[in-house]
């Protein structure tokens, strides 16, 4: 019933707000626990955030990708109080890249091995996940949950004598995409879905549509964008979270493209796996 709700309100194109799990915390409250998870510097950026629409409609990419709909995109999950979106976002992106280059069924890796483990980070207590995506290009394999388990706490780091799976980034990009959107679109379409950092803090109320307005870009946020839609009135990025199936479109949002909204391409991460 929600899910129909939402995809109505997606079709009004309209973002949509209302009562939600964290309707009864205080903006504060919602900042604190969500929010102040993101440890990225400080880029300087172009001042017009606008990517011009006819550039993107010169781009010759399909209108429309989702990569949900080439079975490389695992389940959504629950980071629940834990400050490690910088982690999840990450694993989800090399997860989806391992199916993609492999031609097998997406893993579902583990997200506790980078957040106990990744070097320069924090771990429920905040990271970047440019940081942790060097630390896995610089030759930490990454294993699968059931080989280390997701707890959304902090642990010691395990070293694992062996796994049955263990995934290597082989290389990976952090760029901004301000005013270039363009590009932006080109990279989810030709090479994959993207882990990016948002300004999450007006989506403690989001229910569904695309959001258009009233979205800042002072990033504290990190989620994996998994397609774009180019063929309606609004143009709009298909973006994963990380606050479990009751968030938003069963755990996913829709964000307006060419407008830098939400700061969404502000800190943009590709990447290849070693297969």
């Amino acid at each position: 019933m929600a899910h129909n709700l939402n995809k109505a309100h997606l079709n009004e194109s309209k973002p949509v707000y209302g009562v939600t799990k964290f309707s009864d915390m205080s903006p504060e409250e919602f900042k604190k626990i969500y929010l102040e998870d993101l440890q990225s510097p400080k880029w300087n950026l172009k001042e017009n955030n606008h990517t011009p629409m006819d550039r993107i409609k010169k781009l010759k990419i399909p209108q429309k990708v989702d990569w949900r709909l080439k079975g490389i995109i695992s389940s959504v999950k629950n980071q629940k109080s834990c400050g490690a979106c910088w982690a999840f976002s990450s694993v989800e992106t090399i997860e989806s890249m391992y199916s993609k280059e492999k031609g097998t069924a997406v893993p579902n890796l583990s997200v506790q091995e980078v957040i106990d483990c990744s070097v320069n980070n924090d771990g429920c207590l905040g990271g970047d996940t440019c940081q942790a995506l060097l630390w896995l290009q610089r030759g930490k394999p990454l294993v699968e949950q059931t080989s280390y388990p997701l707890t959304d706490k902090n642990q010691v780091c395990q070293i694992l004598s062996s796994a049955s799976l263990s995934v290597h980034v082989a290389n990976y990009t952090c760029m901004h995409y301000v005013g270039d959107e363009n590009n932006m679109l080109t990279m989810l379409a030709t090479v994959g879905p993207l882990t990016v950092t948002v300004d999450a803090t007006t989506w403690s109320n989001y229910v569904g549509g695309i959001i258009q307005y009233h979205c800042s870009a002072f990033n504290n946020h990190a989620v994996q964008i998994v397609g774009y839609d180019l063929t309606g009135d609004v143009p709009y990025y298909i973006v994963r979270n990380s606050w479990g199936t009751d968030f938003g479109d069963n755990g996913y949002l829709y964000i307006k493209i060419g407008e830098n909204l939400c700061g969404i391409a502000t800190r943009v991460s590709s990447l290849m796996v070693k297969v």
